[in-house]
């Protein structure tokens, strides 16, 4: 083991970042690859055992049409392919698509580029367990996510999951921090292997092309370390006359830097899964094999969606952490209000009393510094009080008189974790205070509150030492990937914890509330900070309910789409597309604090990567803000129309046209239509598909409104109306936001027959997951109702057995239709995003809560059980 007593020298060389992987001019040995024009579909390029898998040599097939090899059906297929615009990332067709051979079993892809067309194929197994039905590996690898209770429980199931799934030997969490090097938090292997868990890789393990390979495509996949390239033929496109861009290809050679690399370590296969976090790649799931190890191509696309299921997952539970972090933080700010309302020394109020600035900003995890080496010192008007270590008082009013000319005047606050670095004289109290974070308190730029944190001593474990060796050769100094792995200790000196992006909230709130309100006396604002409070509880309790249905609404996607998707690619692709439109409704909303979405803003998001230019699409409308719900039902509904276009529509040839108009309309709020013209010849389908589900029925639930599908020979037509409700604001032409009047609620007629279930829920997606599973219980639905005014109205007036209540109905509470029920003696459940013992009223105390996200076996269970027994206990 070496020890170092300063930080490792950097090393300037780049030789890793230039390595031009993406036109490696080369394939793994055991695929093959043919590259096709997309005008003739003649084969311009050849790579691989084409002799094995297709039953052809490459000289042979050269200069060919894909007709030589493949049957009509087939080539008609690579013809549609080759046609589809905007086909980037590779298409999965799994066996049998493009089997050549009876006895060669083969999985194959297809995408496009620099004009040409890429199909690559590999052997397929058929024996493997989940070959027949890779939807339960889906299923498998998912279970237990709600479970999870923290980040890390989170971290370490993903591996624990994929390894179950992958067989592979070790499986590992491997994220990325702030200078580029990464750390692996979460581990699961086989019990002899050495553990890799807490070690770091600098950041030249992974060099920045690399990166941003792991950015375009979520998985990489090496069978074998040692093997011999299979050269592509001929190496340049006749077509371009350039290296073949393989930036997406499944296939695509390895690095010998990276594979020089992998040996050193001893690893012989591996995989990895990209973890995206806000449009940047956050981490790795990184799997590694001691021998050779083929993934099959099904369970490839199963671990693709995978790590989108869990990079989705990642954000919503980050956001979480990071709102309940700064509602806590909130809370203490509030009590330390409220503390200064009767003093007039409001530097001792802060200091002195309980909770303290200590208490609010403290020095650290106390596992690593203890509370009691951190210090804050207030220094306001020339008077100078203290808590905890801090410098002495002349050099406190030395670093107040260099922050009032360092201090951003933008926000009034300076942070730093290495105070030493930037001021030398700090280095002279450097263990008490390497770390400061300042908040300038008055307009006068010397008055501060100061937060110190002590020099932490830092030691890191990582897998060899963090230097490259250099090494010359033939083509100068290069960058030699490390031959050891052995346990280095770094020491690092002179810097503090650093501090978070909730710390730095929470000095901003601070400086705030000192400014507006304490320095203007207190006495008036303390009952409205104590509506603040309860207003920061009422918040936590939305956002909790908002995150577990949107949790929900995933499953029943995944629920829905995976009866109606015909094979693992189209369920993929289904499934892929429909979450990513929910994620961008989700922001255009998070971009208004979810205060509405626009429509222009809705439709852009779908449309804009066929053309806005008018040519192909062109939208005319109002700008008009849609509440919430709305935006998000409309939202899935345009997806659903804009990939019916892509795929059979005037999207998916180059002369097809769209256009979508939408006006006002005094009594049915917003009427919109979708018109496709100059497209294929539109045959109607024989059945209705989850697709047509989620336009017509799923947006008529969730806002009140309705929407009807026509298809035309000349092409799709669909008509949405959307009541007035769901508007709330128009924006006039001077972009100010014109507030829409209350609307009352819309009811629906309900209808009844057999045993009957009274179902009260707003999730169009919901509803009908739930749907078919009573439909499968043999029970009648009443309703179903999706405003409280429905409900009530089947509540009072319907023969009921029994009812599923959602809390939430579009921010209603449903306590009314249960008061009914209960006064009736009909049994009845709620199910909630909510905790139950912060929303029930006393009157309802005790009736049985399930809460959000929920299995459908869980409810079928309870309710068999309620109408046994006749009881809401």
């Amino acid at each position: 083991m070496i020890e170092s007593a300063t930080t490792p020298p950097t090393i300037d060389l780049t030789n890793c970042d230039r390595e031009p992987i993406h036109i490696p001019g080369s394939i793994l040995p055991h695929g093959a690859m043919l590259v096709l024009d997309c005008s003739t579909l003649r084969i311009t390029q050849i790579a691989g055992a084409t002799e094995t898998l297709l039953g052809i040599t490459q000289a042979e097939l050269l200069g060919q049409t894909a007709d030589h090899i493949f049957n009509p059906e087939q080539v008609d297929r690579l013809r549609k392919l080759a046609a589809m615009p905007n086909l980037v990332k590779p298409l999965h067709l799994l066996d049998p698509a493009l089997r050549v051979q009876a006895s060669m079993p083969l999985d194959a892809s297809a995408h496009q580029s620099d004009g040409v067309l890429i199909v690559e194929f590999e052997a397929a197994d058929l024996t493997d367990r989940f070959a027949s039905d890779p939807l339960a590996a889906v299923l498998d690898m998912v279970s237990g996510f709600g479970s999870a209770s923290t980040l890390q429980a989170f971290c370490l199931l993903a591996t624990e999951q994929i390894r179950a799934v992958a067989t592979y030997d070790r499986v590992m969490i491997y994220r990325f921090l702030n200078d580029g090097s990464g750390w692996v938090i979460a581990e699961s292997r086989r019990p002899d292997l050495v553990p890799f868990l807490d070690l770091h890789y600098p950041a030249a393990d992974i060099p920045k092309q690399a990166r941003a390979l792991y950015l375009k495509s979520w998985l990489r996949l090496i069978t074998q370390v040692n093997y011999e390239p299979a050269l592509l033929q001929p190496a340049c496109n006749p077509l371009t006359g350039r290296p073949l861009d393989m930036s997406y290809a499944i296939l695509r050679d390895v690095s010998p830097i990276h594979r020089e690399y992998l040996r050193n370590m001893g690893i012989d296969a591996s995989m990895s899964i990209s973890i995206i976090h806000d449009g940047a790649l956050w981490g790795l799931i990184a799997c590694h094999h001691y021998s050779p190890h083929n993934l099959p191509r099904h369970l490839r696309a199963v671990c693709e969606l995978f790590g989108s299921m869990f990079s989705l997952q990642l954000a919503a539970r980050k956001k979480d952490e990071q709102f309940a972090t700064r509602l806590a933080s909130r809370k203490i700010l509030q009590e330390l209000m409220l503390n200064l309302s009767g003093i007039d020394d409001y530097a001792a109020g802060l200091t002195q009393q309980s909770p303290n600035l200590l208490d609010y900003i403290h020095g650290g995890d106390p596992s690593q510094l203890g509370s009691s080496r951190a210090g804050v010192a207030v220094y306001v008007s020339g008077k100078l009080t203290s808590l905890g270590n801090t410098p002495t008082h002349e050099q406190i009013i030395q670093l107040t008189a260099w922050l009032a000319v360092h201090t951003p005047a933008s926000d009034g606050i300076f942070q730093t974790d290495r105070l030493g670095e930037i001021w030398p004289p700090a280095q002279e109290f450097s263990e008490i205070a390497s770390g400061i974070l300042a908040i300038s308190v008055s307009h006068d730029p010397s008055d501060f509150i100061l937060w110190f944190r002590p020099e932490l001593v830092e030691t890191s474990s990582w897998a060899g030492d963090p230097t490259k060796p250099v090494i010359s050769g033939p083509d100068g100094d290069r960058l030699s990937p490390r031959t050891s792995f052995a346990a280095w200790k770094q020491t690092v000196r002179g810097r503090a914890l650093p501090w978070t992006q909730a710390d730095y909230d929470a000095a901003f709130d601070l400086r705030v509330s000192l400014l507006q309100v304490v320095l203007r006396r207190i006495d008036a604002a303390n009952h409205e900070r104590m509506k603040a409070y309860e207003r920061d509880q009422l918040l936590m309790a939305e956002l909790d309910h908002r995150v577990k249905n949107t949790l929900a609404n995933i499953q029943a996607l995944v629920s829905q789409t995976s009866r109606s998707a015909d094979s693992l690619s189209s369920f993929v692709k289904g499934l892929d597309g429909r979450i990513h439109s929910m994620a961008k409704a989700h922001s255009l909303l998070t971009q208004s604090r979810w205060e509405g979405a626009s429509i222009t803003g809705l439709l852009n998001e779908e449309l804009n990567p066929y053309g806005m230019s008018g040519s192909v699409v062109s939208l005319d409308g109002p700008n008009v803000m849609l509440t919430p719900k709305s935006a998000l039902a409309l939202s899935l509904a345009i997806h659903e129309l804009v990939t019916n276009a892509a795929k059979y529509g005037a999207l998916c040839n180059h002369g097809g046209r769209v256009a979508v108009k939408w006006h006002l309309a005094a009594e049915r709020g917003i009427v919109l239509s979708w018109s496709e013209t100059e497209g294929p010849i539109v045959q109607p389908p024989i059945r209705r598909g989850f697709g047509s589900r989620l336009i017509e029925q799923a947006l008529a639930m969730e806002t009140g409104g309705y929407a009807m599908i026509r298809y035309e020979p000349s092409g799709v037509l669909c008509d949405i109306v959307l009541p007035p409700s769901s508007i709330v604001a128009i924006v006039d032409s001077e972009d100010k936001m014109q507030p829409q009047p209350e609307q009352p609620s819309l009811t629906v007629e309900s209808f009844a027959h057999r045993k009957r279930i009274l179902l009260v829920e707003d999730s169009s997606l919901i509803i009908m997951a739930l749907e078919q599973m009573i439909e499968d219980m043999g029970w009648d639905i009443v309703g179903p109702a999706t405003r409280l005014a429905e409900g009530v109205a089947l509540a009072n007036t319907e023969s009921i057995d029994i009812a599923m209540l959602d809390v939430n109905l579009n921010g209603d509470m449903s306590w009314a239709i249960a008061t009914i029920l209960k006064q009736r003696g009909i049994p009845f459940m709620f199910t909630t995003g909510y905790n139950n013992n912060v929303v029930l009223p006393a009157h309802l105390a005790g009736s049985l809560v399930i809460n959000k996200p929920f299995s459908l076996d869980e409810i079928s269970q309870k309710l068999t059980l309620m109408v046994g027994v006749g009881s809401t206990r």
